[in-house]
């Protein structure tokens, strides 16, 4: 027997009555949304910022986009590693933590090494020395980046002797996967994440100002840690609350606007004011766009891993000389975009079929 509706509902007043109750939770709860062409057009803002110093263009407005598009990533993360998280085994969570950052990390670094830093001598007359080309991969193998530079290239272009500026961000990213993973293996945290997650935030949000030091660099690396933990927590705290979060876009507009806003805000003020706003406006634009490029080859980790040291390359052919800001920026996008697509196709997707492998 088919349910009737009550007398005197329409299909205006279901309709009206499904938007009032559309929240976080319930549009978000499958793959049908937004969020990878969200975190691919994060990646393409990552080149926008990294291209001011790479180009050697002069500063601007856009070279803040980078940090924005890194604090954007780690809020998106936040949000799927919790529901992840709560899902899986510690063990299982790990295992696919694991496949996704190390395997097409480590080949990136393969692939600069032994064919990216190899044409950049040849278009510039240096010198690749293979020691520390090996040596380039090997210690940086923890995703920990301790040598940014291969002996005897890179050192007549705008931004010398770096290879890939964009990978500083994925130790932390790691460490944030452990520290979510542990924080929801507690019982009393799984019982009531809304309250422990939001805590952590407050805890972590204390530590940006206690850490800040724009002087003491060792200082600035441990308050990065926070700043992008802030972020990451902010997701995770949006997840927790996701069925009690309204879908509005008179929220979210003002979120993003917000952030925006921030970037003339002293830090570390301006990180932990607009955290949760601006993980709210992009997971509001994950739920909402009709967009769904990337939902079947998801190019946002490999945009993000092969950009920099494509844009050095274009650097060296010095393509910056001739293209202007808008037009390297453009170009350094699409050639990131066939080793992005590369990278999926032949390392990222075919290392996540492991998954399963460990329960």
């Amino acid at each position: 027997m088919t349910a009737l509706p009550p007398v005197g509902s329409t299909r205006g007043d279901r309709s009206t009555e499904g938007r009032q109750r559309a929240t976080l939770g319930s549009r978000l709860s499958s793959h049908a949304n937004a969020l990878n062409a969200i975190r691919l057009l994060l990646a393409a803002a990552v080149i926008l910022g990294h291209t001011v110093p790479v180009g050697g263009y002069p500063e601007s407005a856009w070279q803040n986009a980078s940090g924005t598009a890194v604090n954007g990533f780690f809020a998106i993360s936040g949000y799927l590693i919790a529901g992840s998280r709560m899902r899986l085994s510690l063990r299982a969570f790990l295992w696919r933590r694991a496949l996704r950052l190390f395997p097409a990390f480590w080949v990136s670094l393969a692939v600069t090494a032994a064919v990216i830093a190899p044409v950049s001598a040849l278009l510039s007359g240096e010198t690749v020395v293979p020691g520390s080309a090996l040596a380039y991969v090997v210690a940086n193998a923890t995703l920990y980046i301790t040598q940014w530079d291969i002996q005897h290239l890179l050192t007549s272009v705008p931004y010398p002797d770096v290879w890939n500026g964009s990978l500083w961000t994925l130790w932390y990213e790691a460490a944030a996967y452990i520290a979510a993973g542990l924080l929801l293996t507690l019982p009393w945290a799984r019982r009531r994440p809304l309250a422990w997650i939001s805590l952590a935030f407050v805890i972590v949000a204390l530590l940006q100002f206690a850490t800040f030091d724009p002087v003491d660099l060792s200082a600035t690396k441990l308050f990065q840690g926070f700043r992008l933990g802030g972020f990451f927590l902010a997701g995770m705290l949006l997840w927790a609350a996701r069925n009690r979060v309204p879908l509005r876009w008179w929220l979210a507009v003002p979120s993003l606007l917000l952030t925006y806003a921030s970037q003339t805000w002293p830090e570390p003020f301006g990180w932990f004011a607009v955290a949760i706003p601006f993980a709210y406006g992009l997971l509001w634009l994950g739920a909402v766009l009709p967009v769904r490029l990337g939902s079947v080859n998801d190019l946002s980790y490999g945009t993000y891993i092969y950009a920099f040291p494509v844009q050095q390359l274009l650097a060296v052919a010095g393509a910056h000389t001739v293209l202007g800001y808008w037009g390297f920026a453009t170009v350094a996008l699409l050639v990131t975009l066939v080793f992005a697509w590369l990278s999926w196709h032949l390392v990222e997707k075919p290392t996540l079929r492991l998954k399963s492998a460990v329960s």
